[in-house]
């Protein structure tokens, strides 16, 4: 989100809804990236150790904490995961392994571009 950095940079979130909804202040996307840089990496690792222990109701915390953080930046696929994810822990069910592969497989490059968001603006 560097000035006249074109949205569609991004191919694993869509920050435009955010943007708008900040007024256009990147700085504060940025502030925000930042945050969510600090800590969706702690959340989702508590989400991958609740999983490995089949503790559901950690799972489903987890797992709605960071759906409602990958959302705010749009990340579609990732918060359609998670959302699948804590309703299956609802019912008492943990992930697969192969379901935390593919978690993971989403939240690397959700990361990835939310930090490029948080470096697109000098903190204040």
């Amino acid at each position: 989100m560097q000035p006249g950095q074109p949205l569609t940079d991004y191919h694993h979130i869509d920050p435009s809804q955010l943007l708008d909804a900040v007024g256009g202040d990147a700085g504060t996307v940025a502030s925000l990236a930042r945050t969510f840089l600090e800590s969706a990496p702690p959340i989702f690792a508590r989400l991958q150790e609740a999983a490995l222990a089949g503790n559901a109701e950690r799972i489903r915390h987890e797992s709605h904490a960071l759906k409602g953080m990958s959302a705010m930046f749009q990340a579609q696929p990732l918060t359609a995961l998670l959302q699948q994810t804590e309703q299956a822990a609802r019912q008492g069910q943990s992930p697969r392994p192969e379901d935390l592969v593919q978690l993971q497989a989403s939240f690397a490059p959700v990361l990835d571009e939310i930090g490029r968001c948080a470096r697109s603006q000098p903190q204040s």
